[in-house]
């Protein structure tokens, strides 16, 4: 079996990271869906509903009224908030597993991804066209889910790699990662979110959050939102492992994001702000 055969196997063995999350997102995909299926959803699992509550009533959505109701708390964080919650909650079956071919702990992918997923949601905020930010923090969550199933394929091979972008041999590191085993870890996270059923503005956020240029007009800005929250994550400290900051950024992001270097900063302080009040609401 070739490595991109068994990379395919084992993108068909990767389990969904929460079930009640993609429900919820197979509802929203449906312009006359209402309000109370999602509530629904979400009230039927107990653990979720916990989850919501909490973070609806964390200080970073706090509004001077406790949200003591699911139909209030998705009111509050908005759908797609409510799904990158679940998936946040369910974390450890994708998120907190060691990357050992990026040299990367356990732990730090679920960081990593969580200050993206924060990041994104800010950057949202700036965009021409308007990006929700509930989507940007979906899409940055679930960014770099490639590397779960890559990562084993690169064990043995991580010196060259870095090697090679450090002598720019390569363009970035997905390059190398191209010429290591066949394929990248954004193209894998896409075929994973084809497998799981997954929007077509996740899959396109996944897939070119890299190269943001090649994404398709209507899901462009949400690519490019992704892939400065994917910078800003690297920039405050939370990588994956050895690739951390070897990727170019696409300076054409002007065109549909508009933002300075003083709100560059902000955003910087509110991800490491927010990360401590979301962690400790999910981790508690």
């Amino acid at each position: 079996m070739s490595i991109l055969e068994t990379i395919s196997k084992r993108i068909e063995e990767k389990p969904i990271p929460s079930m009640v999350a993609f429900q919820i997102l197979k509802v929203i995909e449906d312009e006359n869906h209402s309000l109370k299926q999602v509530v629904k959803l979400v009230e039927n699992d107990a653990s979720l509903t916990t989850e919501v509550l909490k973070v609806a009533n964390s200080a970073t959505y706090f509004r001077g009224m406790p949200v003591n109701t699911v139909n209030r708390a998705v009111l509050v964080l908005g759908e797609m908030m409510v799904v990158g919650v679940a998936i946040c909650a369910s974390s450890s079956i994708v998120f907190n597993s060691a990357l050992d071919g990026y040299e990367s702990p356990e732990g730090d992918m679920w960081e990593h991804s969580l200050r993206a997923a924060i990041a994104s949601r800010e950057i949202a905020k700036y965009t021409k066209n308007k990006v929700p930010p509930g989507l940007g923090f979906t899409s940055g969550l679930l960014h770099d889910i490639g590397k779960s199933v890559l990562s084993e394929f690169l064990i043995g091979s991580t010196q060259s790699l870095t090697e090679a972008c450090e002598e720019r041999k390569v363009h970035d590191f997905l390059e190398a990662e191209r010429q290591a085993v066949g394929t990248d870890h954004a193209e894998v996270g896409c075929q994973l979110a084809e497998k799981w059923g997954l929007p077509i503005a996740l899959k396109t956020a996944i897939k070119y959050h890299h190269a943001p240029s090649k994404a398709d007009a209507k899901h462009i800005a949400l690519a490019y939102t992704v892939h400065l929250g994917d910078l800003i994550a690297m920039l405050g400290g939370s990588g994956t492992g050895v690739d951390a900051l070897a990727y170019k950024i696409d300076n054409n992001y002007e065109n549909y994001i508009k933002i300075d270097k003083d709100e560059f900063s902000v955003i910087l302080l509110k991800v490491q702000e927010d990360f401590e009040i979301i962690k400790e609401s999910l981790l508690t």
